[in-house]
């Protein structure tokens, strides 16, 4: 019965003409009501059936597209164009409801490190319960939707190699397309978008911020389709990681180096070093080690004369940097508050949020004491140990993923001691998505079946049907 209604010749002409009746009938009434109360339905039902027909394909463009849409928001937003705005607050609920047809597909097994993360978020709603900025704790927990995308995304063996190498390709593209800002196109059209949509991006007086140029640095810092020259230097460094372990095409590999070198940030640099050496040594990759550390130091040379970085470097390497100068005095100031208030201040009440309301208030540029400062002492070790405990359970897993993940995580957690990355939530997605991931193959057991009520009660549902059916 089943076989002859599958090969039913008449059911995609049955489809079609359903296609258009639906397209006649909006038309129709299109002419009565306004358009949007009519087409806005329709496009809904289309988009929530793709989602449940196609989410990890959805998911893998809905990731693609994150680097393209911090620039393409504000761009559209400069020109006024319709819904733009739409558009970017779509992307938390729409990973929110990817994340859970996905769970009601392959569930989920709760490892160790998502209980020390789960206790992390725990504290946080506690202490957000006492007070505090609820867009400041939305902020500060929005990188657990990509993690949690990555904990119940199920990708074969191809598909995780060929999201790897568009994941190298895309950055390789941005880290072209951000030169000619650089070089081409200079600072105005950004400096002239930034200004003009100042209510939204923070803006110094007269120009840019003082991230997209450095102390002894007079040009641009390279930023491409991202806020800054420090998310995109954090992009770069990851995705060179990326294509160091699953050895994608040395061009591309190429463009996401340059990419990372006119960024310009010191900490992304060391995290990118530190990651590929570890890496390099445990894949017993030495000699290919040898052999692009070698290119790496000629275009790094090549570069300093090219984008004028020597009193960069020396100011650098002579500790009169202001900008490292600060983030030390920072650091020290982070820890003594740490210690004066061990149950934490609250969401909000330290960094760009609080000045807000509070021209006096703490600015800290390093995570993990933002992170102690308002949610607790507790609390920070909560997500520590969730850093410790996610690095050695994949780096027993010797796989490439897992390789990967694990250089992540090794870099990124460098640059959180100095930069404050955990609220950008583009930048989060290809964070903590790969970290998510690795752990879902690292845990999957297929004698056992994940943690998931809803694929409980779909089960409980079908068994009631197929008794009655009986």
């Amino acid at each position: 019965m089943n076989d002859q209604l599958a090969e039913n010749p008449y059911g995609a002409s049955f489809r079609i003409s359903i296609a258009v009746l639906v397209v006649l009938a909006a038309l129709g009434l299109s002419m009565i009501f306004r358009p949007w109360v009519v087409i806005g339905p329709i496009i809904g039902a289309a988009v929530v059936l793709v989602l449940l027909k196609r989410p990890t394909a959805v998911l893998g463009l809905f990731l693609a597209w994150m680097p393209f849409e911090f620039l393409a928001v504000m761009s559209g937003r400069f020109f006024d164009v319709p819904l733009i705005d739409v558009v970017s607050k779509s992307k938390e609920p729409l990973l929110l409801l990817l994340v859970l047809i996905l769970w009601w597909r392959n569930g989920l097994r709760l490892a160790a490190p998502d209980w020390f993360l789960l206790a992390f978020f725990a504290i946080g709603v506690i202490r957000k319960a006492f007070g505090g900025n609820y867009f400041a704790f939305l902020d500060d927990f929005a990188f657990l939707l990509p993690y949690f995308a990555g904990r119940v995304t199920v990708l074969t063996a191809s598909q995780e190699r060929l999201w790897a190498k568009c994941a190298v390709w895309i950055v390789g593209v941005l880290a072209v397309a951000g030169t000619l800002e650089l070089f081409v196109i200079g600072d105005q059209p950004r400096t002239l978008l930034y200004l003009a949509l100042g209510s939204t991006i923070d803006v110094e007086y007269g120009g840019l911020t003082s991230s997209f140029h450095g102390t002894g640095y007079s040009g641009l810092r390279e930023a491409s389709t991202m806020l800054g020259p420090p998310e995109f230097g954090a992009l770069c460094m990851i995705t060179l990681i990326i294509w160091w372990v699953y050895r994608e095409s040395r061009f591309a590999g190429g463009m996401v180096a340059t990419g990372l070198v006119c960024a310009v940030t010191r900490s992304a640099w060391l995290g990118a070093a530190v990651a590929i050496f570890v890496l390099a040594i445990a894949m017993k990759q030495t000699k290919r080690l040898v052999l692009y550390a070698t290119l790496a130091l000629a275009l790094f040379a090549v570069s300093i004369p090219v984008l004028g970085l020597s009193d960069y470097l020396f100011f650098t390497k002579t500790g009169q940097d202001p900008s490292a100068q600060w983030r030390k005095e920072t650091i020290a100031t982070g820890m003594q508050y740490l210690v004066d208030h061990p149950f934490g201040t609250g969401p909000g009440s330290i960094g760009g949020r609080a000045l807000n309301t509070d021209k006096n208030a703490l600015v800290l540029e390093t995570s993990y004491l933002a992170f102690g400062g308002q949610y607790g002492i507790v609390a920070l070790l909560s997500f520590l140990g969730f850093f410790v405990s996610a690095f050695r359970r994949l780096w027993r897993e010797r796989s490439s993923l897992s390789y990967a993940a694990s250089g992540i995580i090794l870099a990124f957690s460098l640059m959180m001691i100095v930069f404050i990355l955990h609220t950008d939530f583009r930048l989060n997605c290809w964070v903590w998505f790969p970290l998510g991931l690795s752990l879902r193959q690292a845990t999957m057991n297929p004698l056992a079946s994940g943690f998931n009520p809803l694929q409980n009660i779909k089960g409980q549902v079908e068994a009631l049907d197929s008794g009655e059916a009986q």
